[in-house]
């Protein structure tokens, strides 16, 4: 997978904000990854820097991240950095996943 730019996660046209309830059913299966929800779910309760690949049954990586960490040389911060985002590459857009309260 490519390196990642800070300043493409800044341009709102390459984020989507998804509610993980709404979101992770859905994309688990149209990108093939099992039990996407929970992959989603351990990363954000043990995060890493550098973040991790996922890989799916359709020919599909992405990577989970937080941007806060692998950023964390920036002095600015992505509107909700703290929480995991799914990255697919500069061709597709950027989840940014939140879970309701």
């Amino acid at each position: 997978m490519e390196m990642m730019r800070f300043g493409w996660f800044q341009d709102p046209d390459n984020v989507v904000y998804a509610d993980v309830e709404e979101f992770a059913e859905h994309f688990g299966k149209e990108t093939g990854v099992e039990n996407f929800r929970q992959k989603l779910e351990d990363f954000r309760d043990n995060p890493t820097k550098d973040g991790i690949l996922l890989k799916g049954r359709k020919r599909t990586t992405l990577k989970l991240f937080i941007p806060d960490l692998y950023f964390e040389d920036k002095k600015e911060k992505l509107q909700m950095g703290d929480t995991v985002w799914v990255y697919l590459g500069e061709y597709y857009p950027c989840y940014c996943v939140y879970w309701p309260k």
